[in-house]
C-alpha cells in the first residue's frame, strides 16, 4: 500500500503539469466543448486535411487519392510534397477518428502529441534521474512552452515526441555502440522525418553537430566508435545505406517537387532568420507582452518571431554556464559532459541561426550547402530543436546544483515548486484564437452533396467577400468527402502553370488548366458558383448540360461534360493597311484590333502558345513559301476568351509578284493556325510588283 502511495505521489507533478499545459494550449476547445476549434479556418484544415488523406488511404478503397496524390488541384500528381504529410504521427489520428467525426479526431489528436511530446520528454529526464518535479517541468516547457502554444495553429510542429526519444538512443549509442542502437537511432530520425518535415530536418540538422561535440568532448566514447567500426564497420555502412535509401524514397516526390518548383530565394528566407530580438519577442495575450511588446515592433513576419520561452530559462541558462565555468566540481563527470555538450550544440546552433544588421548571418552558408535548407522558409522555427538541448541542460544543472547544495528534502521541493509556478506562468498566453466549427462544416456538407450529383470533378469558384484560403480548404474538405477530385487548392506551393489560388478561376483559365495539367481528360466538370454578384462568366451558358442549386439556393453546380471541342476562332478587325500595291520582298506594317472568340486562353508562352500571325495565297489558291512568311507576332498578354487586344504586326511580302490574298490568323503552336478551322478571318486583295515598277 506505501509503495501503492509512493508511485501515486511520484506522478502527482507530471499529471499537474501536463493538465496545465493542456489547459493553457487548448482551453477555448475544452471550454467550448470541442465546439470551437484553434486556430483559424486556414493551416488547421489543412493539416486536418493531410490527416484525413491518411486515413481515407487507410480505410477506403474507393478513394480518389493515392498515398502522394490527395485530391486537390486535379489533375496535377504528388502534390502532398508541397507541403507537410503528418504520416509519422497519423495513426494517432486514426485511432480516434475510428470513432469520431474528422474535426473531433483531429482535436484529440492535436492534444494527444502534445501529451506525447509532454512524456518523451519527461521519459528522458527520468533517465538521467533528475527528480519528478524538474522532469515533469522539463516535459512541460517542451510540449507547451509559449514558442509552440503561439505556433499552435501550425499543427506540423506539434509531433515531436520522436526527438528525445532520438537523443537517448544516440547517447546510449556513445556508451555502447551496436548495430542494433544504430539502427534503432537511425529508425527513430526516420519517424522524425515523418512527423513532420520541419522538425525532422532540423532534427538531422543538429545531430552532426551534437555528436561531433560529444565524440570531441568525450574520448572514451570516441575509442568505443573506433572499435565498434573497426570490427562491425560492414554493418554499420549496410544500415545507415539501408536508411538512406528509406529516407530518399520518402522524401523523393519532395526532391521532385523541388527540380520543378524550385527552392525558397534568400530574400525570402531572410525575413525569418532569427534577429537577437527574436529570442525577447513574446506575442500578444501574453503576460510579457506588456513589458517586451516593443521587441518585435520592427521585425518582418512578427508572428513567426515569438521565441522567447520565458526570464526563468535565461536565469537556468546563466546559471548552467556558470557552474560549468565555476562549479563544476557539484556535478558528476556524466552530467558534467551532458551539460556542457548540450550548452555548446545550443550555442553553435544560436550562432548559426543569428541574423546580425545588415543581413549578415552564417545562415547564408548553411542555405547554399546543406542539403534541403534552400526549402527551409521559417528558419526562426530552428527553435524547435535548439530549446530542446538547452532544457536538457539547465534542467540537468538545475537538479544536480538543488541535490549538492540542498540537504533537505522538503526545501528542495519548495525550491522546485517555485521555479515550476514561475516558469509554468510565464507561458501562459490569452485569448488564444480560434473558431466556430458548424458553419465551416455545413458549408462543406452543402458543397459534398452537390459534388456527389453527376460530378466525375469539380472546382469551386472563390468568394469575392472572404479570404481565398478559406474557400479554397472548403473546396478541398467537400471533395475528399465526396470522394470527387478538385481543381481547387492550398498548400504550402502550388503546381507549375496553376495560375494563382487567391483569385477565382472562370471556365476559360480551368478548360486551360485542365488542357495543360492532363490531356485527354474525360468526365463531367461541376462548375460550383457562389450565389453573390453578378455572374459574367460567358462560357458556363454555352457548355453547361446540367444546372442545379444547393439546398440553401446558396450555391449553383453547372456540369460541363468533357472532353470539350476547342474552338478555334477569333474576330480580327484590321485598322491600318498599306495602300496597294506593295512591293516583292518588303515588310509592311498592319495594325488590327483582335478578339479571342475561341473557348480557350491565347497563352504568351509555353509549348502550345498562341501567336497573331499572316499567309498569302496567291492566284491558284495554293499557300505562297517563302523565307519570312508567317512570322509570328506575340501576344501583350495571356488573352482571355470574349477579351480584346490591338496588334502591330510586320508582314513580309511574297517575292515573287503577282495577285495574292492576304490571311491575317491567329494561330497555336504546334496545334492548328485558326484559318484552317473556320472562315471568319479577313481575305486582303493584295498586288504585289517589283520595286522598278511601282
Amino acid at each position: 500500500m506505501k509503495n501503492y502511495f509512493f508511485k501515486l505521489q511520484s506522478l502527482f507533478p507530471y499529471i499537474v503539469l501536463c493538465g496545465i499545459g493542456v489547459w493553457i494550449a487548448f482551453q477555448p476547445t475544452l471550454v467550448s466543448g470541442f465546439s470551437l476549434m484553434q486556430t483559424d479556418p486556414g493551416d488547421t484544415r489543412l493539416n486536418n486535411y493531410f490527416l484525413e488523406h491518411s486515413f481515407q488511404l487507410l480505410v477506403n478503397s474507393d478513394y480518389s487519392g493515392d498515398v502522394w496524390s490527395p485530391t486537390f488541384f486535379f489533375p496535377y500528381k504528388e502534390v502532398l510534397a508541397f507541403s507537410e504529410n503528418l504520416f509519422g504521427s497519423a495513426p494517432i489520428y486514426w485511432l480516434f477518428r475510428a470513432f469520431f467525426s474528422s474535426d473531433i479526431a483531429f482535436q484529440l489528436w492535436m492534444i494527444a502529441v502534445c501529451i506525447a511530446n509532454f512524456v518523451s520528454f519527461a521519459f528522458l529526464m527520468q533517465k538521467f534521474n533528475v527528480g519528478h518535479g524538474l522532469s515533469a517541468l522539463g516535459g512541460f516547457l517542451f510540449a507547451f512552452s509559449m514558442p509552440r502554444i503561439v505556433k499552435i495553429g501550425h499543427q506540423q510542429l506539434l509531433p515531436q515526441f520522436f526527438t528525445p526519444l532520438v537523443f537517448l538512443t544516440a547517447l546510449n549509442f556513445m556508451k555502447k555502440p551496436t548495430s542494433k542502437r544504430l539502427a534503432l537511432l537511425l529508425l527513430l530520425t526516420y519517424l522524425q522525418i515523418l512527423s513532420g518535415i520541419y522538425l525532422g530536418w532540423f532534427l538531422m540538422f543538429s545531430l552532426p553537430i551534437f555528436l561531433g561535440i560529444a565524440y570531441k568532448l568525450e574520448s572514451e566514447a570516441r575509442h568505443r566508435f573506433i572499435t565498434y567500426w573497426k570490427k562491425s564497420h560492414k554493418q554499420a555502412i549496410g544500415i545507415t545505406l539501408g536508411w538512406l535509401a528509406l529516407t530518399v524514397f520518402t522524401l523523393f516526390p519532395y526532391l521532385k517537387a523541388k527540380l520543378v518548383l524550385g527552392g525558397r530565394s534568400y530574400s525570402d528566407v531572410d525575413t525569418m532568420i532569427p534577429r537577437l530580438s527574436s529570442w525577447f519577442s513574446v506575442p500578444p495575450g501574453s503576460l510579457w507582452s506588456s513589458l517586451l511588446g516593443w521587441v518585435s515592433r520592427d521585425l518582418p513576419m512578427q508572428h513567426e518571431h515569438h521565441l522567447f520561452a520565458g526570464l526563468t530559462l535565461i536565469i537556468l541558462t546563466g546559471l548552467s554556464i556558470y557552474t560549468i565555468l565555476r562549479l563544476k566540481s557539484l556535478l558528476t563527470i556524466q552530467t558534467y559532459k551532458i551539460i556542457k555538450i548540450c550548452l555548446i550544440v545550443f550555442i553553435i546552433i544560436f550562432c548559426f541561426s543569428l541574423r546580425l544588421p545588415f543581413g549578415l548571418s552564417l545562415w547564408r552558408i548553411i542555405y547554399e550547402v546543406v542539403p534541403g535548407s534552400s526549402v527551409i522558409r521559417a528558419v526562426s522555427r530552428i527553435w524547435t530543436i535548439a530549446y530542446f538541448y538547452l532544457f536538457i541542460a539547465v534542467l540537468l544543472n538545475a537538479d544536480s546544483l538543488l541535490k549538492a547544495l540542498v540537504n533537505s528534502k522538503y526545501l528542495r521541493l519548495l525550491i522546485v515548486s517555485v521555479i515550476c509556478l514561475v516558469s509554468v506562468s510565464e507561458q501562459i498566453v490569452l485569448n488564444l484564437p480560434n473558431y466556430e466549427k458548424a458553419p465551416w462544416i455545413e458549408e462543406v456538407a452543402e458543397l459534398r452533396d452537390l459534388m456527389q450529383t453527376n460530378c466525375d470533378f469539380a472546382y469551386v469558384s472563390l468568394n469575392p467577400a472572404r479570404p481565398f484560403w478559406a474557400d479554397q480548404l472548403t473546396a478541398m474538405w467537400a471533395g475528399i468527402e465526396a470522394n470527387v477530385p478538385v481543381v481547387n487548392g492550398y498548400s504550402g506551393n502550388q503546381p507549375p502553370n496553376y495560375g494563382t489560388t487567391t483569385e477565382p478561376m472562370d471556365t476559360a483559365r480551368i478548360l486551360h488548366w485542365l488542357d495543360i495539367a492532363s490531356k485527354n481528360i474525360q468526365g463531367r466538370l461541376c462548375m460550383i458558383s457562389p450565389n453573390v454578384g453578378k455572374k459574367n462568366d460567358s462560357l458556363i451558358p454555352k457548355y453547361a448540360v446540367q444546372e442545379i442549386t444547393s439546398f440553401s439556393n446558396k450555391f449553383t453546380s453547372a456540369t460541363i461534360q468533357f472532353p470539350l471541342k476547342k474552338l478555334f476562332s477569333h474576330g480580327i478587325t484590321v485598322l491600318d493597311i498599306p495602300s496597294n500595291p506593295v512591293y516583292t520582298s518588303s515588310s509592311i506594317k498592319i495594325v488590327a484590333l483582335v478578339e479571342n472568340k475561341s473557348n480557350f486562353i491565347w497563352t504568351q508562352e509555353g509549348k502550345h502558345k498562341t501567336n497573331f500571325s499572316y499567309r498569302w495565297i496567291d492566284v491558284n489558291g495554293k499557300l505562297a513559301e517563302f523565307d519570312g512568311d508567317g512570322d509570328r507576332t506575340s501576344l501583350p498578354w495571356d488573352v482571355s476568351p470574349e477579351d480584346f487586344f490591338a496588334v502591330n504586326a510586320i508582314v513580309r511580302t511574297p517575292p515573287t509578284p503577282g495577285k495574292y490574298q492576304l490571311i491575317l490568323t491567329m494561330v497555336q503552336e504546334d496545334v492548328a493556325w485558326f484559318n484552317d478551322k473556320n472562315t471568319n478571318h479577313p481575305l486582303i486583295p493584295m498586288d504585289v510588283v517589283p520595286p522598278q515598277t511601282y
